[in-house]
Order: structure tokens, then C-alpha cells, then sequence
């Protein structure tokens, strides 16, 4: 089956995680790095924290901190605005894009040249989100390696909503022997 993507016709199948883990503090980084990940780039609202929340946790600094340590590059791709995404980028200390209108809008060589150096590649690069229609197509259309995580839930009670509803009309369309929430895997690179 094909969704429309404004013209642009994905098979479903295409948005389905390469690998697939409950959090971002779940993700082997080392893995992902001996398997070629140089660059990863986070989504924000869910992916990291709750919908609208720009506190950041000592345990997530701490995390971002490790992630570097082994080698990976990190940025920050939000469709949230710059008001919201910058002190989060800040206290990260990390570039970040905000404003990006997931998944329709940015290319592969608009991301690396606002988060990276002109080194990086589709092919060792990653997107972390938790959503199947802004993150997963986001990547597909870019080329990257796409690692999926659970929704962390709070914040806006409506947006959670929203998202809840998009996710789950899309999840409709796996098939279920490639994809079942809450049965974790890691790809080859995870």
C-alpha cells in the first residue's frame, strides 16, 4: 500500500523503523557508531520531551554528553519553533533546526549544512523520532538510517492527542509481521 505524500507516492512499508526502541536512553550509540553512524539527528516534542517542554533533564545533558563522547555528531530537527527548540539546543549544547515543517519540507544537504560539516552522508546519518509520519517519513525522504522510539507523554494534552491520532492511523497501514508497537528490534546498525 501507497500513501500520497503530496505527489510524492511512499510505499508504508518505507516508514518503517530500521530499528525500533522504547527510549533514546535505550539506543546503543557505540553500535551505531562501529556500524558507520557518524551524525544523528533528534527530533524533539516526544522524542526527548514532552510535547511543549523545554526542561531538560540532567539525565538527558548527561546522555547527549555520552553520545558525543563515542563520536556521533548531534543535532536537533523540530517542526517546533525557535522559541521552544532554542533553550532546548542550549542547554544541549547542539545545533538545532527549528521551523522545519516535517516531513514535506528540507533536504538532506539543508540538514547537514545547518547541523554538520559537509562530511556527512546519507548513509551515515540518523534520524531518532517517535513519529511515524514526521520523523520516519522525514528520514525516508532524506535517506537516513531511522531509529523509532516510544511517545514520551505529557505536556499539551491536545497535541499529545493529535499525534496520538495521527501515529495510530498510519500504524494501521503496517503490516503487522514487520511492525507491532512495543516489540523493540534493532536493525543492523542498532
Amino acid at each position: 500500500m501507497s500513501i500520497d505524500l503530496r505527489g510524492e507516492m511512499m510505499d508504508v512499508k518505507q516508514l518503517i523503523p530500521d530499528t525500533y526502541e522504547k527510549s533514546v536512553y535505550d539506543i546503543d550509540y557505540m553500535k551505531l557508531y562501529e556500524n558507520g553512524i557518524k551524525w544523528a539527528v533528534f527530533d524533539v516534542d516526544c522524542t526527548i520531551l514532552p510535547f511543549d517542554d523545554v526542561k531538560v533533564s540532567e539525565g538527558l545533558i548527561d546522555l547527549f554528553e555520552r553520545i558525543k563522547s563515542v563520536g556521533i555528531k548531534v543535532g536537533l530537527c523540530s517542526s517546533g519553533n525557535d522559541k521552544r527548540v532554542r533553550p532546548v539546543g542550549k542547554k544541549l549544547n547542539v545545533k538545532y533546526i527549528s521551523n522545519a515543517r516535517k516531513p514535506f519540507f528540507g533536504n538532506f544537504v539543508s540538514v547537514r549544512d545547518s547541523l554538520f560539516d559537509n562530511k556527512a552522508k546519507p548513509g551515515n546519518m540518523v534520524m531518532i523520532g517517535d513519529s511515524f509520519y514526521l520523523d520516519m517519513i522525514f528520514a525516508q525522504r532524506l535517506g537516513l538510517y531511522k531509529i523509532m522510539v516510544d511517545a514520551i507523554k505529557g505536556g499539551d494534552k491536545m497535541k499529545t492527542w493529535a499525534n496520538d491520532l495521527v501515529q495510530t492511523s498510519v500504524y494501521s497501514l503496517l503490516p503487522r509481521d514487520k511492525f507491532t508497537y512495543g516489540k523493540y528490534y534493532r536493525g543492523i546498525r542498532g
